[in-house]
């Protein structure tokens, strides 16, 4: 489901085209294993995506409060119209940071 890249400190996960019911417990699990292997600083490339539901958000969320307990973050990157206009609806533009691109989004944890 993940395509991951490593800049320093920083882990970029670029995600399917969905995530979804699916697919969002596989997602949850990949963040859990990305901080427990002390990989806190998470990029999330979300370029490819083109449908997310509540069970995405959700993976998304509890991939936030992992990295935070772990003292790092997850900085998000490359939101489609539709991927933005459903952070804005569901108000969580105020939870994530959220960057244009990729190397915005790795710059900003430096």
């Amino acid at each position: 489901m993940f395509e991951m890249e490593q800049f320093g400190e920083v882990s970029a996960v670029t995600v399917a085209e969905e995530m979804d019911s699916r697919n969002a417990q596989q997602a949850k699990d990949q963040f859990k294993g990305l901080v427990g292997d002390g990989k806190s600083q998470i990029v999330v490339d979300l370029t490819p995506l083109n449908f997310i539901d509540s069970s995405g958000l959700g993976a998304l969320v509890t991939a936030l409060k992992a990295a935070r307990q772990a003292g790092g973050d997850v900085r998000l990157c490359g939101l489609s119209t539709p991927v933005k206009s459903i952070f804005e609806l569901t108000r969580l533009y105020r939870v994530f940071d959220i960057f244009e691109n990729r190397s915005e989004a790795v710059a900003s944890f430096e």
